[in-house]
């Protein structure tokens, strides 16, 4: 009887142990979450495959503001040899082991395609240094001067020249839509797909367009462009949908 007792005493005092210490490891796991708003400098996101092995993945790069860095160094000090969390504006990003403390203001991460979508607006949006957005080549079909080709909505010339689009390996130019960057983020023979960089507002068709979707016809000098406004749902119909002839 004796003996059983000191067994359950043993497990008792065991089974604290091993409470005490997962409660200290989970108090001291380490956190941060950087604002796209507030912490970098400069950002690089690029959703080409890196050769990581997964086409999944896409890789952003960003630079630190000061105080981000320090923030990056306090939190990697305090949980050397532990789990850290990294988040962007909410959003967790990764869980990564703490091997030494992180002093550069240079951080490479690795996101999922669809938390990249889902940061996507954020970063085009953030007042940054420089921003570089590194895609997929813009194929030669869809790059010229293009035109909103008549529909019973606009039945009169001067409607359609209003409507010129000119598309470049870069940019976006129309009367309400100057110069603004866009990035290619998919591609195909026939679709490609655009991010436009909201930093410079570009309005199309009355539009103030975030994605833009770019479809060959069946006719050579003809597209489909499907617009989509900034807030809409991007795996929804477009807001507006137009044939569009080459000039």
């Amino acid at each position: 009887m004796r003996y059983a007792k000191k067994i359950m005493s043993l497990r008792k005092t065991l089974l604290v142990f091993f409470l005490s210490a997962f409660t200290a490891i989970s108090a001291h796991a380490g956190e941060i979450n950087f604002s796209s708003d507030h912490d970098f400098l400069a950002i690089n996101l690029n959703i080409k495959d890196q050769g990581l092995g997964n086409a999944e993945f896409v890789v952003l790069s960003v630079t630190l503001t000061p105080m981000a860095r320090r923030r990056l160094e306090e939190a990697s000090r305090g949980s050397l040899q532990q789990d850290m969390t990294i988040s962007l504006d909410g959003n967790i990003i990764s869980t990564t082991i703490v091997r030494s403390v992180m002093k550069s203001p240079h951080l490479k991460l690795s996101l999922s395609r669809e938390m990249a979508r889902n940061v996507f607006p954020s970063l085009l949006s953030t007042p940054v240094q420089s921003i570089s957005l590194s895609g997929y080549a813009m194929p030669n079909w869809t790059q010229g001067t293009w035109a909103e080709s008549l529909t019973a909505d606009a039945p009169n010339t001067e409607y359609a020249a209003d409507e010129k689009l000119s598309i470049s390996s870069k940019t976006l130019n129309a009367p309400s839509c100057k110069h603004v960057n866009h990035t290619v983020v998919a591609t195909s023979d026939s679709v490609v797909e655009l991010r436009v960089d909201r930093r410079n507002k570009c309005v199309l068709d009355e539009v103030s367009v975030a994605k833009m979707i770019l479809t060959r016809t069946t006719e050579a000098e003809r597209i489909v462009i499907s617009l989509y406004a900034i807030g809409s749902d991007f795996n929804g119909p477009p807001t507006r949908e137009s044939t569009y002839r080459r000039q």
